[in-house]
């Protein structure tokens, strides 16, 4: 799994988060790889591990959930098992929706 998010920030450089689990370990059965950088400057990532799937997929959530408040929007998005984050990602850039029954003439 990856998903790399993006936003502009308020000096005009975009900013990439990108989160992976396909780095393993030898200490841990789990992990999540989260890199982050300003345009084209230096990466930094940091690695977290996990002994059980559900802690993995707990804190997953919790690091998108977090970009996402600050204002990053879905990049990309790449999964080989039926991973869900409870969102559908393609809904992530949507603009929001005008509440139902509301028209632009009322």
């Amino acid at each position: 799994m990856i998903i790399t998010l993006y936003r502009n920030g308020a000096d005009g450089r975009t900013h990439y988060y990108t989160i992976h689990d396909r780095q393993p370990v030898l200490d841990a059965p789990f992990t999540l790889c989260a890199s982050w950088r300003v345009g084209l400057g230096r990466e930094r990532e940091r690695l977290h591990r996990f002994e059980t799937l559900g802690e993995r997929d707990k804190a997953l959530r919790t690091l998108v959930a977090r970009r996402v408040k600050d204002g990053y929007r879905i990049l990309y998005f790449f999964s080989r098992s039926k991973f869900s984050l409870g969102v559908d990602p393609s809904a992530w850039n949507r603009e929001p929706e005008a509440p139902t029954g509301l028209s632009a003439t009322n």
